[in-house]
Protein backbone atom coordinates (compact mmCIF):
# COMPACT_ATOMS: atom_id res chain seq x y z
CA UNK A 1 0.00 0.00 0.00
CA UNK A 2 1.76 3.07 -1.46
CA UNK A 3 2.33 5.99 1.53
CA UNK A 4 0.41 8.98 0.46
CA UNK A 5 0.86 12.32 1.55
CA UNK A 6 -1.28 12.98 4.00
CA UNK A 7 -0.71 9.94 5.77
CA UNK A 8 3.07 10.81 6.12
CA UNK A 9 1.95 13.99 7.53
CA UNK A 10 -0.66 12.47 10.11
CA UNK A 11 2.72 10.15 11.49
CA UNK A 12 5.52 13.17 11.47
CA UNK A 13 3.26 15.29 13.36
CA UNK A 14 1.80 12.46 15.51
CA UNK A 15 5.76 11.16 16.40
CA UNK A 16 7.29 14.70 16.56
CA UNK A 17 6.72 15.05 19.86
CA UNK A 18 8.27 12.05 20.79
CA UNK A 19 11.49 13.54 19.76
CA UNK A 20 11.83 15.66 22.61
CA UNK A 21 11.89 12.53 24.71
CA UNK A 22 15.87 11.64 23.50
CA UNK A 23 18.66 12.40 24.90
CA UNK A 24 20.44 15.17 23.40
CA UNK A 25 23.47 12.66 23.46
CA UNK A 26 21.87 11.02 20.23
CA UNK A 27 22.06 14.14 18.14
CA UNK A 28 25.12 15.79 17.30
CA UNK A 29 27.65 17.19 19.05
CA UNK A 30 27.93 21.42 18.97
CA UNK A 31 31.14 23.17 20.17
CA UNK A 32 28.83 26.23 21.72
CA UNK A 33 32.11 27.73 23.42
CA UNK A 34 34.00 27.48 19.92
CA UNK A 35 31.10 29.30 18.51
CA UNK A 36 30.68 31.61 21.01
CA UNK A 37 34.50 33.03 21.17
CA UNK A 38 35.36 36.44 19.97
CA UNK A 39 38.91 35.42 18.95
CA UNK A 40 40.59 32.63 17.40
CA UNK A 41 42.88 31.46 20.21
CA UNK A 42 40.00 30.60 22.28
CA UNK A 43 37.78 28.83 19.50
CA UNK A 44 41.14 26.80 18.73
CA UNK A 45 41.38 25.83 22.80
CA UNK A 46 37.70 24.65 22.91
CA UNK A 47 38.02 22.27 19.49
CA UNK A 48 41.71 21.15 19.90
CA UNK A 49 42.69 22.01 23.16
CA UNK A 50 46.64 23.13 23.39
CA UNK A 51 47.69 21.29 20.77
CA UNK A 52 50.40 23.72 18.38
CA UNK A 53 48.72 24.15 14.23
CA UNK A 54 51.87 23.13 11.94
CA UNK A 55 51.44 25.24 8.31
CA UNK A 56 51.30 22.97 5.73
CA UNK A 57 51.44 23.11 2.11
CA UNK A 58 49.57 19.66 2.17
CA UNK A 59 46.66 21.86 2.37
CA UNK A 60 44.89 23.40 -0.98
CA UNK A 61 42.46 26.19 -0.44
CA UNK A 62 40.84 27.75 -3.18
CA UNK A 63 38.95 30.95 -2.56
CA UNK A 64 37.54 34.11 -3.94
CA UNK A 65 40.66 36.64 -3.54
CA UNK A 66 38.16 40.05 -3.79
CA UNK A 67 34.57 40.17 -3.42
CA UNK A 68 32.11 42.93 -2.74
CA UNK A 69 30.77 44.00 0.54
CA UNK A 70 28.20 42.01 1.99
CA UNK A 71 28.90 39.01 -0.50
CA UNK A 72 29.71 35.68 -0.02
CA UNK A 73 33.42 34.36 -0.27
CA UNK A 74 33.35 30.60 -2.30
CA UNK A 75 35.65 28.38 -0.02
CA UNK A 76 37.10 25.02 -0.97
CA UNK A 77 39.73 23.34 0.75
CA UNK A 78 41.44 19.79 0.04
CA UNK A 79 44.37 18.20 1.32
CA UNK A 80 46.70 15.04 0.97
CA UNK A 81 46.92 14.14 4.33
CA UNK A 82 46.05 10.80 5.63
CA UNK A 83 44.06 10.13 9.04
CA UNK A 84 42.06 13.25 8.27
CA UNK A 85 39.37 13.67 11.37
CA UNK A 86 38.23 17.42 10.94
CA UNK A 87 38.07 20.38 8.29
CA UNK A 88 37.61 24.16 10.52
CA UNK A 89 37.58 27.28 8.34
CA UNK A 90 37.94 30.29 10.64
CA UNK A 91 37.90 34.28 9.55
CA UNK A 92 40.41 35.93 11.87
CA UNK A 93 37.97 39.01 11.48
CA UNK A 94 34.58 37.71 12.42
CA UNK A 95 33.24 37.57 15.26
CA UNK A 96 32.82 34.75 16.03
CA UNK A 97 35.55 33.78 13.99
CA UNK A 98 35.11 29.70 13.67
CA UNK A 99 32.72 29.43 10.76
CA UNK A 100 32.45 26.08 10.70
CA UNK A 101 33.74 22.70 10.77
CA UNK A 102 32.90 19.35 9.06
CA UNK A 103 33.99 15.82 10.65
CA UNK A 104 34.85 13.33 8.17
CA UNK A 105 34.60 9.86 8.75
CA UNK A 106 37.85 7.45 8.45
CA UNK A 107 37.24 6.21 5.02
CA UNK A 108 35.77 9.86 4.07
CA UNK A 109 37.48 12.11 1.41
CA UNK A 110 39.08 15.31 3.28
CA UNK A 111 36.99 17.94 0.70
CA UNK A 112 34.80 20.63 1.24
CA UNK A 113 33.20 23.36 -0.48
CA UNK A 114 31.55 26.47 1.56
CA UNK A 115 30.66 30.24 0.90
CA UNK A 116 31.45 32.11 4.12
CA UNK A 117 30.16 35.60 5.18
CA UNK A 118 32.94 37.96 6.07
CA UNK A 119 32.57 41.03 7.83
CA UNK A 120 36.11 42.86 6.18
CA UNK A 121 39.30 42.37 4.50
CA UNK A 122 41.10 39.93 6.23
CA UNK A 123 42.68 35.83 7.14
CA UNK A 124 41.00 32.66 6.00
CA UNK A 125 42.43 29.79 8.04
CA UNK A 126 41.56 26.46 7.57
CA UNK A 127 42.71 24.19 10.44
CA UNK A 128 42.92 20.37 9.83
CA UNK A 129 42.95 17.63 12.06
CA UNK A 130 44.71 14.39 12.17
CA UNK A 131 45.34 11.33 13.67
CA UNK A 132 48.87 12.56 13.84
CA UNK A 133 48.31 16.45 14.44
CA UNK A 134 47.24 19.65 13.83
CA UNK A 135 48.02 21.37 10.22
CA UNK A 136 46.91 24.95 9.11
CA UNK A 137 46.36 27.06 5.72
CA UNK A 138 45.78 30.75 5.53
CA UNK A 139 44.79 32.87 2.67
CA UNK A 140 43.70 36.42 2.45
CA UNK A 141 40.81 37.54 1.11
CA UNK A 142 39.52 41.79 0.35
CA UNK A 143 36.43 43.17 0.72
CA UNK A 144 35.54 45.56 -1.53
CA UNK A 145 33.20 48.02 -0.32
CA UNK A 146 30.27 49.19 -2.52
CA UNK A 147 32.15 48.42 -6.10
CA UNK A 148 32.04 46.43 -8.87
CA UNK A 149 34.72 43.74 -9.21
Amino acid sequence: MPLSRRKLIKAVVTLSPYLTLFPHSLFAAWPKQAFDAHTIEPALLVLYGDNQQIPSDKIEMKLDKRIESGDNASVTVSTTLSDVESISLLVRENSPPLATSFYFDPMGIPYVSTRLKLAQSGEVIAVVKTTHGLYFQQQSITVIEGSCI
